[in-house]
C-alpha cells in the first residue's frame, strides 16, 4: 500500500537489510496492543493466505466477512484483516494479545518497520512516531521478522509486489475506463487467495500460480 509521505517524513532516514541492527525493541510489547487498535489497513498477500490454511486449517474464503474483508487498495481488490467497530483487529484477544501471533501477516511482522521500494527491490525502513512503546534497544531485522528462512520470503515479496505493479500499470494503460478491472481483480483473488493453499512448498506453488497468471494476462516473456 503506497504512502504519499517522503522517506524523510516517516522514517529515521536510514535503510536496513535483514542482517542490520535497528533500534526497535519493545520489551515483548508487554501487553500493549495500540498497533492492533488503531484501525490499521493490513493488506494480506498469498503467503498470509497459506499461513492461515497451515495453522488455522481455514482458507481466506472461509474467513471472509468474519476476520477478513475485501477492499480496493491502490486500484486492486485485495483481502485485508477486518477490524471491529472500535477499530481493533478481529484477531486481537481479550487479553490484548494477538491470537495468531505465530503466523501473523507479513505487515504485522514488519511493524513498525516498513519497506521502501525502488526499481523493483526494497530496503527496510524504521517508521518513526508509530510504535508507542519502543524501548530503543537494538534487534536484528531478521530476528524481529521471525521468519526462519528470510531470503526466499524476501524474493517472494519482490515477485508479488512487482507483479501487482505490472497489473496496475497494465490496467491504467489498457483499461482506463475500468471495463475489465473488476474481472481481472476477481481472477487474481481466485488465483492467489480464494484457492487451495494446502500445499507443502508454498514458494514452489506460488511460482506456479504466478506463471499461470502472467500467461493468462499476457505478461509472459
Amino acid at each position: 500500500m503506497w504512502r504519499e509521505e517522503s522517506i524523510g517524513e516517516i522514517s529515521d532516514g536510514r535503510f536496513y537489510t535483514g542482517n542490520d541492527m535497528v533500534r526497535i525493541g519493545t520489551n515483548d510489547c508487554a501487553g500493549c496492543s495500540d498497533c492492533c487498535r488503531m484501525d490499521p489497513v493490513i493488506v494480506l498477500d498469498p503467503c498470509d493466505a497459506f499461513e492461515f490454511v497451515r495453522f488455522l486449517g481455514r482458507s481466506v474464503e472461509d474467513l471472509l466477512n468474519e476476520q477478513i474483508e475485501l477492499k480496493v487498495i491502490d486500484g486492486l481488490i485485495l483481502p485485508i484483516l477486518k477490524m471491529d467497530e472500535s477499530g481493533a483487529c478481529s484477531f486481537l484477544g481479550e487479553d490484548g494479545r494477538c491470537t495468531i501471533h505465530t503466523f501473523r501477516p507479513g505487515i504485522c511482522r514488519l511493524y513498525p518497520l516498513g519497506r521502501s521500494w525502488e526499481n523493483g527491490d526494497f530496503r527496510y525502513i524504521l517508521q518513526i512516531n508509530e510504535c508507542t512503546h519502543c524501548t530503543g534497544s537494538k534487534i536484528k531485522v531478521k530476528k524481529w521478522l521471525g521468519i526462519p528462512d528470510l531470503p526466499p520470503y524476501e524474493e517472494f515479496c519482490r515477485r508479488w509486489h512487482n507483479f501487482l505493479e505490472q497489473v496496475r500499470e497494465f490496467l491504467n494503460h489498457n483499461d482506463p475506463e475500468g471495463t475489465y478491472r473488476r474481472q481481472i481483480c476477481i481472477y487474481l483473488l481466485n488465483q492467489f487467495f480464494l484457492c487451495d493453499w494446502s500445499v507443502d512448498d508454498f514458494y514452489a506453488a506460488f511460482d506456479e500460480k504466478l506463471n499461470q497468471a502472467r500467461q493468462h494476462l499476457g505478461f509472459a516473456g
